[in-house]
């Protein structure tokens, strides 16, 4: 939700560039981030795709999979926004409630946009 509307909670960042400092420490190997970052940011548009497809199909079992997928992935690289987003998702398809998953999935592809130039920005700065 909108920090106007919930100031006890505000929006996370976009992107979170310590997520990717973490994980080079997990994996002891500062390459490893860009490339896992890299490989994230070219498939975001598909997996964006694939919920908003299985939620306009009423798919429940391919949107929970498709969403379980962009938030770890989303946690993993640090998009917090994005990665909050599929978690409300991923609540609402547990209880089976399509409604709400498919009102939180309208503001998927602003946010994923916002990921991706955030992401972009760090990567370009990495080369």
């Amino acid at each position: 939700m909108s920090e106007t509307l919930h100031p006890a909670h505000p929006t996370p960042p976009a992107f979170d560039a310590s997520a990717l400092a973490r994980l080079a420490s997990e994996v002891d190997d500062t390459t490893y981030p860009t490339v896992f970052a890299t490989r994230y940011q070219s498939m975001l548009p598909q997996r964006v795709g694939r919920i908003a497809e299985a939620l306009g199909c009423a798919d429940l079992e391919v949107a929970l999979d498709a969403v379980l997928s962009l938030r770890v992935s989303s946690t993993t690289v640090g998009t917090c926004e994005l990665a909050e987003i599929a978690g409300d998702i991923e609540a609402s398809v547990r209880r089976e409630d399509l409604a709400s998953a498919r009102m939180s999935a309208r503001r998927l592809a602003v946010v994923a946009s916002r990921a991706h130039l955030a992401l972009g920005g760090y990567l370009a700065a990495a080369v």
